[in-house]
């Protein structure tokens, strides 16, 4: 049997149709899920990129990965999915369409190929021709169409063909700056002319409730156009004759949040919306067709159930499990409770751990280096739970320990958990110009910098006021 692990970057769980999202975003997706099996309740290991793809190969947890900052290498002595395969005869081959996982990076241990196609110069230029934006002369962000053309090319020129293969396609069509045509965003309001266009940094410029709209009108033509290609992928396979002869496993890497709790973006937060992904797995051969799970499950289950389905000894250093007793019916709930952690890309000391059961979420943070604004904001909008833990939601405390933040909680057998309420899934978003303190620290910026020129910017000119710090030379 064939492996091909399909991540598409940024995306949720809850924009997927089959699993109940009200727009008809996915239709090659619905009709990948009624061919296989579907996890509604599947969660990333990390919100954001390189420790998630390390927990994915590794079956470990992020902080064992090595990777906690942007910069990070890989953990060495960690066990990693496509070196074991590659061992029992397996070609392995990679095409990556951003750098979090790269050669770069070092995910290329155990492949014979690993093709960082957001480096390569033929599709540097062919993003050029689309007007797409750069990440400067040699470093382009590949649309999934740049990376089934490599893929399927392979296939094509691979000599023993009748050699099993673990492929790896990641995409960021999904991912911000969105890239596709104007076609595929088909809720998009044609009369916005608002900043929200999709390119640069879009999160960043959303200040009104249009302005978020147009963004997710933006995020779902992005996934329309990474479902439309993902499909045309799939058929590739069919043609050559080794789509049934394959494994596919569909997920995310992280979701992405739509100030939903007045946060927009990914990798700083342990909410639902960052966490919670898709998992979807395809393989008449070994697994059922049309089936969905409930049980809460992880992505560093994936390598396990690999070796299990493909008849391979187990690798006792995984962490997770296989899940092929959830899709073979012989339990229900897999795990009593998943292990979660989100290590900040730029600040070692910060890190969010989560401990995520079917009824129950636990989170002990340590958040970012939030400016006073913002902290300000969570002091104020942050939800209470009583001291028996039956009212309420998840608070979000600023300091450890995370025990403090419930106010004696755990006296009433509660133990810092607390209810996971079905509001939790989808709450209501806070835009930043609804954000408490706001509008008041406007006016006091302008009063001391001016309207034009930020502190930050200040000009030779207009020199140095008193109690300001001189920069740094």
């Amino acid at each position: 049997m064939n492996v091909i692990l399909y991540v598409m970057d940024c995306l949720r769980a809850d924009r997927i149709h089959a699993l109940g999202y009200g727009r008809d975003c996915t239709p090659n997706l619905d009709k990948f899920c009624a061919e296989g099996v579907a996890f509604t309740q599947a969660y990333s290991n990390s919100g954001w990129t390189a420790p998630s793809g390390a927990s994915i190969f590794s079956g470990q947890h992020p902080t064992r990965t090595g990777i906690h900052k942007m910069r990070d290498a890989l953990n060495t002595d960690m066990p990693w999915l496509p070196e074991i395969l590659k061992a029992q005869g397996y070609q392995t081959v990679a095409f990556s369409g951003v750098y979090q996982v790269s050669k770069l990076r070092g995910f290329d241990r155990g492949f014979d190929l690993f093709d960082d196609t957001f480096k390569d110069p033929e599709t540097i230029q062919r993003c050029r021709d689309r007007g797409q934006d750069a990440r400067g002369d040699d470093y382009c962000l590949p649309l999934s169409e740049d990376l089934h053309v490599k893929a399927l090319k392979w296939l094509d020129d691979r000599k023993d063909a009748y050699d099993p293969f673990f492929m790896l396609v990641w995409s960021i069509d999904t991912h911000e700056p969105f890239r596709q045509a104007d076609s595929y965003n088909k809720e998009a309001d044609p009369d916005y002319s608002g900043p929200v266009d999709g390119r640069g940094r879009p999160f960043s410029r959303v200040r009104n409730k249009r302005d978020l709209q147009q963004l997710i009108d933006l995020y779902d033509g992005s996934l329309r156009y990474q479902d439309e290609k993902f499909g045309e992928f799939v058929k590739g396979l069919e043609d050559r004759g080794v789509l049934d002869d394959t494994i596919i496993i569909v997920c995310g890497d992280h979701g992405e949040m739509f100030f939903e709790h007045g946060i927009a973006g990914h990798g700083k937060f342990p909410w639902e919306e960052e966490l919670r992904v898709p998992l979807l797995m395809r393989g008449p051969q070994v697994l059922p067709q049309g089936k969905r799970f409930d049980s809460i499950v992880q992505l560093i289950d994936i390598a396990p159930t690999l070796m299990d389905v493909l008849g391979l000894e187990p690798e006792k250093r995984f962490r997770g499990k296989s899940l092929r007793p959830v899709f073979e019916e012989q339990v229900k709930q897999l795990h009593e409770a998943v292990v979660l952690e989100v290590p900040f890309p730029f600040h070692r000391e910060e890190l969010a751990r989560v401990v995520r059961s079917q009824d129950w979420k636990y989170i002990e943070y340590q958040p970012p280096r939030f400016g006073k604004r913002v902290k300000k904001y969570f002091e104020r909008t942050r939800p209470r739970v009583d001291a028996a833990g039956k009212a309420g939601d998840v608070r979000h405390p600023l300091r450890p320990p995370f025990q403090e933040g419930f106010n004696g909680a755990a006296e009433g057998g509660v133990s810092g958990a607390v209810p996971v309420p079905a509001r939790l899934q989808n709450p209501p978003p806070v835009l930043p110009e609804e954000r408490p303190g706001r509008a008041q620290g406007r006016k006091a910026s302008r009063a001391r910098h001016g309207p034009e020129t930020p502190r930050l910017y200040r000009s030779p000119e207009q020199g140095r006021k008193p109690g300001n710090r001189s920069p740094k030379r």
